[in-house]
């Protein structure tokens, strides 16, 4: 019996280190979103002992143990996570799971640290995006006329490129001023909206420089995103819906807790693949924004998964989007 012990434990001490990074993350995904939180913080705290230094993996930790009523866990992850010059403040502002820790002197102390960190942060970023040159496409205007505006978010890994390439055709039929920007921040073989306020400051400075050079209309502006840019897109047109006519979100993720906010949100055309994984989320999305009073239409495309539409068929799509929009 001892051996037939033994034996166990080591197939399933093999089995353990056999998970790839990957694995546990997605590991973490799951267990987290259906609330085996115990599991979640034991798949964080794996990948927490092959990379000590991650300031992510870290907070992740620091969250869950939160979640769980365990605050001096918590404080220790978090604060490992600041004095590794984490700087996501928005993750630290508004993640519900560290509303339990909010009032400790502790916290208070660690998110001041991290909004220290963040702001040099911030200041590195703008000096770039400043001189970002984003792809540009403006049709003929007569004079004083202002158009719509498409601002389109690539996904992750991607660039601005891949967004002016799939809707360059849409915005010239609809005579609409079309800027792709890429995100800046290296990832693959291309970018990463990285940081939610980074993203945030971003769209603006690119709203005011389309109404200042290309004479957009402020009061069209439609920004449209896929995957990762889809996320940065679902938060910003709930929590700032004064800026936008409309919110196109492709194949994006909903997460009810990061959007949280008081405004009826903008109007929304949910876009998604039949087969995205993360398409049960957008039936969420819509409950909560038609709840709030905004106005929301759904396009699932079936044929499709976790993919941005492109050509003809992708064309008809955007139109049809685009004009929904505006028609709200």
């Amino acid at each position: 019996m001892t051996r037939l012990i033994i034996l166990i434990l080591a197939v399933t001490t093999s089995f353990a280190f056999a998970q790839s990074d990957q694995q546990l993350s997605d590991r973490y995904d799951r267990m987290y979103e259906t609330g085996k939180y115990e599991l979640a913080l034991g798949a964080a705290e794996k990948i927490l002992e092959r990379y000590p230094e991650s300031a992510w993996w870290r907070f992740n930790a620091g969250a869950v143990c939160a979640k769980l009523d365990r605050s001096e866990e918590a404080i220790v992850h978090l604060q490992q996570c600041a004095d590794l010059k984490f700087s996501g403040v928005r993750s630290f502002e508004q993640n519900s799971d560290l509303d339990s820790l909010r009032a400790m002197e502790a916290f208070i102390k660690i998110l001041e640290q991290v909004r220290s960190n963040a702001k040099t942060r911030m200041d590195e970023f703008q000096r770039e995006a400043k001189v970002h040159q984003p792809l540009v496409s403006v049709p003929e205007m007569s004079e004083g006329e202002k158009l719509p505006l498409i601002l389109a978010m690539h996904g992750t890994g991607m660039d601005g490129k891949s967004m002016h390439d799939a809707l360059l055709e849409s915005a010239t039929q609809e005579r609409m001023i079309l800027i792709s920007p890429d995100a800046l921040r290296p990832a693959g073989e291309g970018f990463s909206w990285t940081y939610s306020d980074e993203a945030e400051w971003f769209v603006q400075h690119l709203i005011d420089l389309a109404v200042e050079k290309h004479n957009a209309d402020p009061e069209r502006v439609i920004l449209l995103g896929f995957s990762q840019g889809a996320n940065i897109a679902l938060v910003l047109g709930q929590t700032q819906p004064e800026k936008f006519a409309g919110v196109i979100p492709i194949c994006g993720h909903y997460e009810a807790q990061i959007a949280e906010a008081d405004e009826t949100p903008t109007a929304f055309y949910l876009m998604t693949g039949g087969r995205d994984p993360w398409r049960r989320t957008y039936m969420t999305a819509k409950k909560d924004m038609e709840a709030a009073g905004g106005a929301v239409q759904t396009r699932v495309l079936t044929a499709r998964g976790h993919e941005l539409p492109s050509g003809k068929s992708g064309t008809k799509e955007y139109v049809r989007a685009l004009r929904w929009v505006l028609e709200q």
